[in-house]
């Protein structure tokens, strides 16, 4: 069982919601372990909201493109903002402290997914690419 999906939301605080919405429809149909769907969705979830709130500034004009793929191996997905300088904000940030109100999403990102990378779009936006692994037996 193989597929890739593309979706595109506005900048908007909804969009959040509805794209936990279709996520958890498209995975609904397909077998996943708890522990897997919760990784994978947590880590595109702080992704997401990074890139509506810092990437493209909440501008409703602007849009985040949230690609999803998934194999026999992995679950993946790409998410993009229209922003300008993320890697740049990405490579000088300082980790997040424990009682900090905000900056753990990147922390967060990077616990819950096998592995993470981070570049520039071809627009100059963001890329943050998100895999977790479902063979049995791997917890993240």
């Amino acid at each position: 069982m193989s597929f890739n999906r593309t979706f595109k939301y506005p900048s908007i605080p909804e969009s959040s919601e509805q794209m936990l919405d279709d996520l958890n429809d498209l995975l609904d149909i397909r077998e996943f372990s708890p522990q897997q769907k919760y990784s994978f969705l947590l880590a595109i979830s702080e992704a997401f909201t990074n890139a509506i709130i810092h990437g493209n500034q909440c501008n409703p004009e602007k849009s985040v493109k949230l690609t999803v793929s998934v194999n026999e191996n992995e679950l993946s997905a790409d998410i993009e903002d229209e922003g300008q300088g993320g890697l740049k904000n990405i490579d000088k940030r300082q980790p997040s402290r424990p009682f900090d109100e905000g900056g753990r999403g990147i922390d967060l990102i990077e616990h819950y997914a096998t592995a993470v990378g981070y570049s520039e779009s071809p627009a100059g936006g963001l890329k943050v690419s998100i895999k977790v692994l479902r063979q049995k037996g791997v917890l993240k």
